[in-house]
C-alpha cells in the first residue's frame, strides 16, 4: 500500500506492543535529563513466623537457666542454713552430755564406794537395817546410772559437705533436718536425766553417811568396853573414828577405805585388849587391874599404859621397895606409860600403894598442865609430881616425899589446880 493509504494494526500485536511499553516503563524509567535509568528495590520484610522461630527458644533457655539457678541457689541456701542450725543444737548436745557424764561420773563414784563400804568385814559395826538401807539406795543409783548412760549420744553426725545439684543437696538438707530434730529429741532427754540420777545418788550418799557416822561412834564406844589395852590401840581406833566422820559427812568416796581402816582399828582395839589381860594373868591378876582403875580414875581422860616388872630401877619386892616411873609425850592428844613393880601390886589396897601409884599419875597429867612447872627441870618433875599426890590427899611418904623431900606449899597450891 502506498503512504498514503489507510493504515491498522493487529490488536494481538498491539497489545503485546503495549504490554512491551509497560514492561519498558517499568524497567527503565526516566532521569530528569529523559535518560533511562533502573528503578530501587524496596526493602523487603521478613517474616513474623521466621523471627519467632529465633526468639522463642533463646527466651526458654534463658527462663530455664534462671529457673535452674534460683532452685541451685535456694536449695543451697537453705542446706547453710540447716547445716549451721544442726551445728548448733550438736554443740548443745554435747554440752548436754558432758554434763551428764559428769553427773555419771560422781554418781558410779560414790557407787563404788558404796559397795566398798558393804564389802568391808566390819564386826557387826554396821547394823542388818543400816545395810540393808545402804544396799538399796547404792542399787537404785546404779540403775539410774545405767538408764542415763544409754542416752549419751555414741558419736556426733556429720553435717557432710555440700553437693552441686539442688536435688541433691535438697536430699541432704532433709537430712539434716531430720538429725536437727533427733537432737533436740536427745537433749531434751540428756538434760531430764541429770536431777533423778542427782537424786538417786543422793540416796545413796545420805544412806551411807548417816549409817557410818553411826558405826563411827559405835567405834568409838567400844574404846570403854576394852579396857585396859595399848595406847597405841586407842590412838589408832580415835584417828580411824575421826576419819570416818570426816568423810562421812557428807559421804566423800575416801571414806570407804577409812572405813576399812576403822574396822581394822577396831579390831586391833580388841585383839590388845586380850593380849594385856592374858600379859596380866596370874595370881596378881586382880590387884594389877584394880591399881590400873584407879591411877585412871585419879586423872580421867589421860591415856596411861601399865607396865609390870619384878624390878623398876632395880628397886622392888626382893630388897623391899615399892618402885614405879612414869614417861610421857605430848603428840596425838597426849598418852604416858606407868611402870610399876609387882610389890605395888602385893601392897594393894595399902596407902603406899595409892600414894605412889598417885605420884605417878602427877607425872602423867603434865600433858594437861605442862605450863605450871619447868618440866625440863629433872628436881622440880619429881617435886611437882610429890606435890600433886599430896593435893589430891594422898599423904603417906610413899607419895615422894620419902625420895624427894617435901615440895613447897606454893607448889601443892599450883598442883590443886591441875586436875
Amino acid at each position: 500500500m502506498s503512504a498514503g493509504g489507510w493504515n491498522r494494526q493487529l490488536p494481538g500485536a498491539d497489545a503485546a506492543r503495549v504490554r512491551t511499553e509497560r514492561r519498558d516503563t517499568m524497567e527503565q524509567p526516566q532521569t530528569a535529563e529523559g535518560a533511562e535509568t533502573a528503578p530501587a528495590a524496596p526493602p523487603v520484610a521478613p517474616p513474623r513466623r521466621r523471627v519467632l522461630a529465633w526468639v522463642l527458644p533463646a527466651v526458654a533457655v534463658v527462663l530455664v537457666a534462671a529457673g535452674g539457678t534460683a532452685l541451685q541457689l535456694t536449695a543451697w541456701e537453705r542446706f547453710d542454713r540447716q547445716s549451721a542450725a544442726l551445728t548448733r543444737t550438736l554443740d548443745q548436745q554435747e554440752e548436754a552430755s558432758r554434763a551428764l557424764r559428769a553427773g555419771l561420773t560422781a554418781t558410779r563414784t560414790m557407787t563404788d564406794a558404796v559397795t566398798a563400804v558393804l564389802a568391808v568385814q566390819d564386826g557387826g559395826l554396821l547394823t542388818a537395817d543400816e545395810r540393808a538401807g545402804i544396799t538399796d539406795a547404792g542399787a537404785r543409783a546404779a540403775e539410774q546410772a545405767k538408764a542415763a548412760n544409754q542416752l549419751i549420744p555414741s558419736a556426733r553426725p556429720s553435717t557432710g559437705v555440700r553437693r552441686f545439684w539442688f536435688w541433691d543437696v535438697n536430699a541432704d538438707a532433709e537430712r539434716l533436718t531430720l538429725l536437727d530434730t533427733r537432737a533436740h529429741t536427745s537433749i531434751d532427754a540428756l538434760t531430764g536425766a541429770v536431777d533423778p540420777l542427782r537424786a538417786a545418788g543422793d540416796a545413796a550418799r545420805d544412806a551411807a553417811s548417816t549409817s557410818l557416822t553411826a558405826a563411827a561412834d559405835r567405834a568409838a564406844s567400844a574404846e570403854s568396853a576394852n579396857v585396859p589395852a595399848t595406847n597405841e590401840a586407842v590412838l589408832a581406833l580415835r584417828a580411824a573414828v575421826d576419819e570416818v566422820k570426816r568423810r562421812a559427812a557428807p559421804f566423800q568416796p575416801r571414806a570407804s577405805a577409812d572405813y576399812a581402816n576403822l574396822a581394822r582399828a577396831l579390831q586391833s582395839l580388841r585383839d590388845s585388849h586380850a593380849a594385856t589381860l592374858a600379859a596380866e594373868s596370874g595370881p596378881l591378876e586382880q590387884p594389877r587391874l584394880e591399881l590400873e582403875a584407879f591411877a585412871r580414875s585419879l586423872a580421867p581422860g589421860i591415856l596411861m599404859d601399865f607396865e609390870w616388872a619384878d624390878l623398876i630401877n632395880g628397886k622392888g619386892e626382893a630388897n623391899g621397895y615399892l618402885s614405879g616411873e612414869a614417861a610421857w609425850w605430848y603428840d596425838r592428844g597426849g598418852y604416858a606409860t606407868i611402870r610399876l613393880s609387882n610389890s605395888i601390886a602385893q601392897d594393894w589396897p595399902g596407902d603406899a600403894a595409892r600414894a605412889i601409884v598417885a605420884h605417878e599419875v602427877g607425872h602423867a597429867i603434865t600433858i594437861r598442865c605442862r605450863t605450871m612447872y619447868d618440866t625440863q627441870d629433872a628436881a622440880t618433875t619429881e617435886a611437882w609430881a610429890t606435890a600433886w599426890a599430896i593435893s589430891m590427899g594422898f599423904t603417906a611418904d610413899a607419895n615422894g616425899t620419902s625420895a624427894y623431900g617435901s615440895p613447897p606449899d606454893s607448889l601443892v597450891q599450883t598442883a590443886a589446880g591441875c586436875r
